[in-house]
This record gives C-alpha cells, sequence and structure tokens, in this order.
C-alpha cells in the first residue's frame, strides 16, 4: 500500500471514530500532562535545592572534630586543621576538577556599617570570616574590582580621623576606644576587599531586611556592588576577646558577591586571612586550613573522591544534598507512577476501542484484503492510526502542562511571599523531559494497538464478506 493512501485511510479512519476514541484520548492526554507537569516540577525543583543551595558538584573537606574545633578556636583554641601536603594530595585525586582551601578566622571579629545604604549602621556582634585563594574570587567580581591584601600598600601615616588621610584610605585604631573615651591614635590604611555569598545575601533580603524594615540589598547591589564600607573590630566580640594581640579597628570595603564566598559571614583574601590569624592565634592557625572544598568534575565521583579523602584522614562534611535529592526523587517516583498509571488505564481503553472497531469493520477490512491489501498493510494502517492518536493526545498533554506551569510560575511570583532563593520558575522543560514524555505518549499507544493490529491482519476475506466468523 502506498504512503499517501495510507495516510488517507488513517485520516478517514480517526475522523469516523473520534467518539469511540475520544475518552480514550482524553485519558493519554491527561497522563501525559500530569507526567510532564510533575517531572518538570522535579527538575525545577533540582535546579533550585540541587544547583544553588546545596550543589552536587562539590564537597567540603573538614579536619576530623572540626565541628569542635570550630568553637575552641573562637574561644581561644586551635583546631585541628589541613595541612597543605593533604590540600595537594586532593588535587591529585581523580575526578576532581579545583580545590579550594578555606582558613576560617580563629579569633572573634564584630562589626557595623552601611549608614551610607541603609541611612543608619547596620551591626553584627559576631562576624564569621574566613579566606580564601584571590585567583578563585576574581571571576566572580565586577571587571577592576580589587581583591588582594591592601596591607603593603597603605600610607601608615598617622590620622585622628578620616579626614587626615590621603583618598581611598581610613583611619584604622590602633586600639579599641573605651567605654566613654576619645578614640586613640591611628594611621592610615586601605580598607580590607570582603565578598559576600549569594546565600548571605538571599538570607539578608529576605529575612533580616524585612524584620528590621531595611532596603534589600539585591536591588542595589545590582547596580553597585562595590564601595559599602564596614567598620570592622578585630580580637574583640560577644564571645570575648583573642587570646593575644591587642584588639583594633580596621575597615572593610565589600568587592562583590561571589559563589566561592563564606556562606553566611565574610570572606578576605587568604594572605589576609594568614596575617590576621598569625596576629590574633598564633602560627598554628595562620599555617593550616579549616576546611577545604572540593570541585568534582561529575557528581558521580562524589562517592570515589569521598572515599580518597578518607583515606587521607579527612571527613567530608554532608551538606544535606543527599538527603534533600533522595526525597526529590522519591517523590518525583510516585507522581510519576501516578502518571503512567494513567497513560497505562487510557492505553486500555485504546486497546479496547480498536478490538471493537476491528470487530465492527470485519467487512471493509475483508474489502481491502480482497482488492490486494496485504496483512501487513492492514497492521500498519491499525498501528499508523494508534500512532497519530498517540502523537495527538500526547501533544495535547504537553500544551496543557506549560499552560498549568505557566499559572503557577504566575501565582508563586504574585502570591508567594518572598524567601531565601525563591525561584522566578519553578517548573524546568527540558528538551529531555519533553521528548521523553513524547515518546512515552505514542509508545503506550502504539503498543496498546499491537494486538487489535494483530486481529485484523488476520481477518480473512472470503469470510469477512460472506459474514462468516
Amino acid at each position: 500500500m502506498r504512503a499517501a493512501a495510507l495516510v488517507e485511510l488513517v485520516a478517514r479512519d480517526l475522523r469516523r471514530s473520534r467518539r469511540s476514541f475520544f475518552l480514550a484520548a482524553v485519558g493519554i492526554a491527561v497522563g501525559v500532562a500530569t507526567l510532564t507537569f510533575f517531572l518538570a516540577l522535579a527538575e525545577g525543583m533540582r535546579s533550585v535545592v540541587l544547583g544553588r543551595v546545596f550543589p552536587i558538584d562539590q564537597v567540603e573537606v573538614i579536619p576530623p572534630e572540626s565541628e569542635l574545633g570550630s568553637v575552641l578556636s573562637v574561644l581561644g583554641g586551635g583546631p585541628p586543621g589541613i595541612e597543605d601536603a593533604q590540600v595537594r594530595a586532593l588535587r591529585s585525586v581523580a575526578g576532581v576538577r579545583a580545590v579550594l582551601p578555606r582558613m576560617r578566622l580563629a579569633f572573634p571579629t564584630s562589626g557595623r556599617g552601611g549608614r551610607a545604604v541603609f541611612g543608619r549602621d547596620v551591626g553584627a556582634g559576631e562576624i564569621p570570616a574566613d579566606g580564601v585563594d584571590a585567583a578563585m574570587v576574581r571571576g566572580d567580581l565586577p571587571s577592576g574590582a580589587d581583591f588582594s591584601d591592601p596591607d603593603a600598600r597603605s600610607s601608615r601615616r598617622p590620622c585622628a580621623s578620616h579626614g587626615d588621610c590621603p583618598g581611598g584610605e581610613y583611619c584604622a585604631l590602633a586600639s579599641l576606644p573605651a567605654q566613654g573615651q576619645p578614640p586613640p591614635a591611628g594611621s592610615c590604611q586601605l580598607p580590607i576587599p570582603v565578598v559576600a555569598s549569594p546565600y548571605l545575601l538571599e538570607v539578608f533580603d529576605n529575612v533580616i531586611a524585612p524584620a528590621h524594615r531595611l532596603p534589600r540589598l539585591g536591588r542595589i547591589l545590582a547596580g553597585r556592588a562595590e564601595g559599602l564600607i564596614l567598620e570592622w573590630d578585630l580580637g574583640r566580640a560577644g564571645l570575648g576577646a583573642a587570646r593575644q594581640g591587642t584588639p583594633r579597628r580596621v575597615y572593610a570595603r565589600l568587592a562583590g558577591i561571589s559563589r566561592h564566598a563564606m556562606e553566611l559571614g565574610l570572606t578576605v583574601p587568604l594572605d589576609v586571612a594568614r596575617r590576621l590569624n598569625r596576629e590574633y592565634a598564633g602560627e598554628s592557625s595562620a599555617t593550616r586550613y579549616s576546611s577545604v572544598v572540593v570541585y568534582l568534575r561529575d557528581a558521580s565521583e562524589l562517592t570515589r573522591v569521598s572515599g580518597e579523602v578518607r583515606r587521607l584522614r579527612l571527613e567530608v562534611r554532608t551538606s544535606g544534598a543527599e538527603q534533600v535529592g533522595l526525597l526529590v526523587t522519591l517523590l518525583t517516583l510516585v507522581l510519576t507512577l501516578a502518571s503512567v498509571v494513567t497513560v497505562a488505564v487510557a492505553s486500555l481503553n485504546i486497546a479496547h476501542a480498536f478490538l471493537a472497531l476491528i470487530a465492527e469493520r470485519r467487512g471493509e477490512i475483508g474489502l481491502l484484503r480482497a482488492l490486494g491489501a496485504t496483512q501487513r498493510d492492514v497492521a500498519a494502517m491499525v498501528l499508523a492510526q494508534s500512532l497519530a492518536l498517540g502523537a495527538r493526545s500526547s501533544a495535547v498533554g504537553l500544551v496543557v502542562a506549560r499552560v498549568a506551569a505557566w499559572g503557577c510560575d504566575h501565582l508563586a511570583r504574585e502570591r508567594l511571599p518572598p524567601f531565601p532563593f525563591k525561584p522566578d520558575v519553578w517548573f524546568v522543560f527540558t528538551p529531555g523531559i519533553v521528548l521523553g514524555v513524547l515518546g512515552f505518549g505514542v509508545g503506550a499507544c502504539v503498543v496498546s494497538a499491537l494486538l487489535p493490529a494483530l486481529r485484523a491482519s488476520r481477518v480473512e476475506p472470503a469470510s469477512a464478506l460472506s459474514g462468516g466468523v
């Protein structure tokens, strides 16, 4: 049978049988729509949760008992730390793309600032901070932004106020002023560049800013990421004072936002962290890293890299990504199963409809056979009808899913209050999802028509035309 004749026969039969296939086609469309909807939602959740909140292509490596050590470091003790030799060993592990050592400031700090932006100073009695290699951060900063230790470039000119310092420098105090006493003499120094993480920005914009009636930093930093000045007290904070060194006041300048920055705190150049740790916490805190972030070439390398980390007598800090990923997967499986059952039931209805039509049109099929149609032609005609029905129903289901997703995204933007990492789009329709679901819907229809096609191909012309069985 020629292709044109086959297409004409298929189109004619579908028009004649549209009532018989209506409910089954609706079932296929509903199943495909719900399956696409839930898969796109799961993909959107993964892109936000496992892409922004819990990146799955990186792990944080910590020394044993690091949690206890971090508390001891603030109270004056020293954390176990990670040696340079261990960092070099991690860089040589197969499957590792990059290694970012982090050095936490092992002494208390506090600060305040932001009057020019907020209209008043915003302070924190405790500011966690760490240092990273400047080369890892520069790619996230605006062009020309400086992220290096400014100590050697500062003029160190004696000063009593900022007005005594040349442009770009601030009057840093050699010691913190006592309550009710005038500030001591200082020296002119360039501010220490710091970067903040997108996570901290999200928390500030959606939690801290609304609670204190402050403007959201995201809108301000979109056009001006540099220049926010922080008055930073080193060696003294709410938990006490550093075990050595004289508490003093310096100034920090926000250089930008970086995904390599500390999640809830500030990040400075590694040279600054070394210098300040040496001054306030001792030599051991200036030569050991508090943690190391290992970036993987592929998320599938996590298990093997984790084994190599433990072989080096280090630990992998669990971020919750595995648990969240498992939860997303389980929810996706449950919802997908419900959608698959819907499609399966609709497919059974299609099979039943085809069997009924074949029994009803035995005479027509017998006439086609008598006019020269082969068994293969008859089977191809039935399968082509099921393919066309599945393609049309699945396409309708995909459109319904897209419209429903657009409506949910619109409602989420308008009705849901701001919260950290609130996505602009909750549904991600990847080509794999669209093509996979379309193939599943069409395939289910074709498979359901296999038995009816086989039965139709076995109809004998003489028996059908004579009315026999």
